[in-house]
């Protein structure tokens, strides 16, 4: 009944407008105040009735796209982190998810991720080739290899992860009574209250490099004897290379970075190995971690990625591993400055990224005292010692 007083007294109302014309100056107007009014009051009586309408939302348009940030996205949910939608931005879910893997592996979770993270992450997402057989002798068995499984992460929630059970293979002592000289032990991994991993330890405490299988550049490997390094070289596509008796430098450009092999040598043993590269432009880091767990996947899970055995020759170079064969590269024969390099730093061997979200370039730099000492001991190289002077000497 209220409702129908209302509209009455508009209709009147504009009733009353439209009679006085002269007084409005426009028939147009008036015929437009009185639709209004009256449109007012039904829109004003139908707001009172109709239900809250929900407004519509709206979707914010991604301008922080990432690549690599995608596949941290993609590579997180494999091992059961909530990232949401792997869109390649890092939002709120994205950084919870870093933060758990960041527990998980026990590192401090602040929600951004340092290149050992990032190195981790793609050894755990990595798929494992299976080693080909290795024949054995009926008469000497040989030993067998450690096989050390992908470590186990628990997901980030808040029930328990269910066990799971690991086959490790580990070598035993001759004459055991066991089948195919291994021992086959079931490891069940525990998910602890705090969320961290339990991963089953294979090997030593001590992480080490193996002396047979050192880590190279493009073959080159130190404590060898490479006696046509430049050939080498330019079989993978370096040029202008520049060589004389103890260094050989080859250099390398394409379209999007250039990069310079340096190799110093005594006696034709390598015992210095530097490789630089610069991006042209910047490469995204979590590629660019990833060809280096590849390429080198013990030495990515040594600290700093630097293995040594020399504290001293650690602190004064680590992150600044340029400076380790600066000299011997300046000044390749001289006998002085070769025998205070392995006087002072006995084995080196780094990996160094520059840039934190992207990487503007990487130094290589691998080194052992062994060749210089080796040639110091037989007087070969830079410390061979002449005769010619005391011959030319008379009396």
């Amino acid at each position: 009944m209220r409702k129908m007083t209302k509209l009455t007294s508009a209709l009147c109302l504009s009733l009353a407008i439209s009679t006085t014309t002269a007084r409005a100056g426009s028939e147009d107007f008036i015929f437009g105040l009185g639709a209004g009014i009256i449109g007012s009051a039904i829109v004003n009586g139908a707001k009172k009735n109709a239900p809250a309408q929900t407004q519509k939302r709206t979707t914010r348009k991604r301008s922080s796209f990432s690549a690599e940030t995608q596949d941290i996205q993609l590579r997180l949910s494999m091992l059961g982190f909530d990232v949401g939608t792997p869109d390649g931005v890092s939002g709120r879910r994205t950084r919870n998810a870093i933060r758990q893997f960041q527990i998980s592996i026990g590192a401090y979770a602040n929600g951004k991720l340092d290149n050992r993270q990032i190195a981790k992450l793609y050894e755990l997402t990595t798929p494992q080739q299976p080693a080909a057989p290795t024949p054995v002798a009926a008469s000497t068995p040989a030993p067998v290899a450690v096989v050390a499984p992908a470590p186990v992460i628990a997901a980030p929630v808040a029930t328990a992860a269910p066990s799971q059970q690991i086959n490790i293979t580990i070598p035993v002592t001759p004459g055991a009574n066991t089948t195919n000289n291994a021992q086959v032990v079931n490891v069940t991994p525990n998910v602890s209250s705090k969320n961290e991993t339990q991963v089953a330890v294979t090997s030593s405490k001590r992480l080490a490099l193996d002396p047979a299988n050192l880590p190279s550049i493009h073959g080159l490997t130190v404590e060898r004897f490479e006696h046509d390094v430049q050939g080498l070289l330019e079989k993978v596509g370096y040029q202008g290379c520049v060589v004389d008796e103890t260094k050989t430098v080859c250099s390398l450009e394409k379209d999007t970075l250039s990069e310079t092999v340096s190799v110093l040598t005594q006696d034709e043993n390598i015992y210095g190995l530097q490789r630089e590269v610069s991006f042209k432009n910047p490469a995204p880091r979590a590629a660019i971690m990833g060809k280096l767990l590849d390429a080198y996947p013990v030495l990515t899970h040594f600290e700093n990625m630097t293995a040594t055995q020399d504290k001293t020759c650690r602190i004064t170079y680590v992150n600044n591993s340029g400076e380790l064969l600066k000299q011997a590269l300046e000044k390749p024969s001289n006998a002085e400055a070769l025998r205070q390099l392995s006087d002072n730093c006995n084995d080196y061997h780094s990996l160094e990224v520059f840039g934190e979200d992207t990487v503007s370039g990487i130094r290589l730099v691998f080194y052992s005292s062994k060749p210089i000492k080796d040639a110091i001991e037989n007087r070969k190289g830079a410390f061979q010692i002449s005769s010619k002077p005391a011959q030319d000497l008379t009396f």
